[in-house]
């Protein structure tokens, strides 16, 4: 099987993600990594700046005495986590860390301090496991999304903004709520937090580029085909390839891909969200479809490897 990976990627460092998703594949599993888009921190020259620090130190402070923290995405989290190492927020906490070890720890015991002020909202349980990944520490794969006393409110499975809004519309009427996202993001989240509170402000801390148009996609449908018409046997030419898709916004960026492979492969869509698929079918028709449990990349391997 060949899959092909095109989950967004940050402009720096290394893809871990994709790193540990072929750590756990099959041996007979070619994974390919084509990135539908970039990801970078938005308003990145603010950094730093006396107006960015004050925008922080208010979103963590106590002045207001229930605020919420909402994460739409394991991105916005990342960002969040980002932003705080090179702001240098709050009065140089994260200045001069020798390591990112150094730096968790710091955040940590931050963060414990601040637990009984500041309520954390998550939508789906990939938000949540890299808030505490990042900020608390990792939670292995039977642990309950839950450690010490620290309270998140989060929606799991199926997870949309419209559901974390009606399931939490109690908290919100007495909070406010601050809403990381990125700068794409539609504006529909707030709107439906402002039936239930006037309190609310969004956050748009990152931004995306898109990497993938109709050449690229046409060019890596293409190179596909000549690896699978030059391989020795039978079943290596008539392999199933799989393309991850991790957002709605991802769809119409590899549609070219889609399309170039739907005719002469044995395709197959695979995403974590019915709502993806859904629209993966509306635009593409009868294509195969499977959907996973969650973007952790250790539980993808694990149902794709039991495909072969």
């Amino acid at each position: 099987m060949i899959l092909i990976n095109t989950r967004p990627v940050w402009d720096l460092g290394r893809n871990i993600w994709n790193q540990e998703l072929k750590r756990n594949l099959n041996s007979g599993i070619t994974l390919l990594s084509a990135p539908s888009q970039e990801i970078s921190l938005y308003g990145e020259r603010k950094i730093g700046t006396l107006q960015m620090k004050r925008q922080i130190q208010f979103l963590l402070s106590c002045g207001v005495k229930k605020k919420i923290i909402l994460f739409t995405s394991p991105t916005s989290v990342e960002a969040f986590y980002k932003l705080l190492k090179k702001s240098g927020f709050p009065h140089d906490y994260y200045d001069r860390l020798r390591n990112k070890k150094e730096l968790v720890e710091k955040t940590q015991s931050f963060y414990y301090i601040k637990r009984n002020k500041i309520t954390f909202g998550g939508i789906g349980e990939g938000t949540v496991r890299k808030f505490y990944e990042l900020f608390i520490g990792p939670l292995n794969r039977r642990e309950c999304l839950s450690r010490g006393n620290l309270k998140m409110l989060y929606v799991g499975r199926e997870a949309t903004g419209q559901r974390w809004v009606e399931e939490f519309s109690e908290d919100i009427r007495s909070s406010f709520v601050a809403v990381m996202e990125g700068k794409e993001n539609s504006v529909d989240l707030v709107r439906s937090i402002k039936l239930y509170s006037s309190r609310v402000l969004s956050f748009r801390i990152y931004k995306r580029k898109n990497v993938i148009d109709r050449a690229v996609g046409l060019a890596l449908a293409n190179k596909i085909s000549l690896i699978t018409k030059a391989s020795s046997s039978f079943a290596a030419r008539n392999q199933p390839v799989g393309i991850l898709v991790s957002s709605s916004s991802t769809i119409n960026k590899v549609r070219y891909l889609i399309e170039g492979l739907q005719e002469s492969e044995r395709l197959i869509v695979i995403s974590h969200h019915d709502k993806i698929l859904s629209q993966v079918k509306k635009i593409h028709g009868r294509i195969s479809c499977i959907r996973v449990k969650s973007l952790d990349p250790a539980n993808i391997s694990e149902e794709i490897n039991n495909l072969l």
